[in-house]
C-alpha cells in the first residue's frame, strides 16, 4: 500500500511479504520489520521481570526494557501510519511477552499468536543474531484469519512443522535482507 513514509528496509519489508505469499501463505499481506535495543537490564534482570508480569496477570513491561524502532513496513492493506497508529493494540501480549526471547536468543525465532485476527499481528519473529546490540525482528500479519486457521491447510496438519518451516525461512530471509 502507498505510504507517504520511507523507512530504510521497506523493501525488505514486501520482499517477505511476496516471500511467504509464495510459500502458500497468501492471506500474509504485511510485514512491519522492528529494531530492538535493550534499554537496561542483562538477561536474567529482563527475564524475571517478565515472567513476573506474566504470573501477576501485568502487561509485559517491554517499554522498561527495550527500545522498539520500525525500520520498514510493506502491506496490501494499510499504511505505516495506520499501523503505527495501532500498534499498541496490534501488538498483542503474546508476542509482547516474546520479547525478550527475540532479543535474547539466537536466530531464528518465532513467537506466534495463533489466535490473533484482524489487524492484529500474527508472528513476531527475530530475522538474524543481534548487531551492534540490536535485534532485528518482523511482525507478520494476515487481516483476514488467524494462523489457527493454517492448521490442516498448509504443510500437513502439524503445527511444529509449520512452525519449523517458518524458522528456516527467517534464517534465510535473515541473511540477505537486512
Amino acid at each position: 500500500m502507498n505510504s507517504s513514509h520511507t523507512l530504510p528496509a521497506n523493501e525488505a519489508a514486501q520482499r517477505i511479504v511476496r516471500h511467504f505469499q509464495a510459500e502458500g501463505f497468501s492471506g500474509i499481506s504485511e510485514a512491519l520489520i522492528i529494531r530492538l535495543r535493550l534499554k537496561e537490564g542483562g538477561m536474567e534482570t529482563v527475564e524475571a521481570a517478565f515472567e513476573r508480569a506474566e504470573k501477576q496477570g501485568e502487561p509485559a513491561p517491554v517499554q522498561q526494557f527495550f527500545e522498539i524502532r520500525p525500520v520498514g513496513h510493506f502491506s496490501d492493506f494499510r499504511s505505516y501510519e495506520d499501523a503505527r497508529a495501532a500498534i499498541q493494540s496490534d501488538f498483542t501480549p503474546r508476542l509482547r511477552f516474546g520479547v525478550p526471547r527475540v532479543f535474547f536468543d539466537a536466530a531464528p525465532v518465532v513467537i506466534d499468536d495463533v489466535l490473533a485476527s484482524s489487524t492484529k499481528y500474527d508472528v513476531l519473529m527475530k530475522l538474524k543474531d543481534n548487531t551492534d546490540d540490536f535485534a532485528f525482528a518482523v511482525f507478520l500479519n494476515d487481516p483476514d484469519s488467524a494462523f489457527l486457521d493454517y492448521l490442516g491447510t498448509h504443510h500437513g496438519n502439524d503445527w511444529e512443522q509449520i512452525m519449523g518451516k517458518f524458522e528456516i525461512t527467517v534464517a534465510a530471509l535473515g541473511e540477505d535482507l537486512i
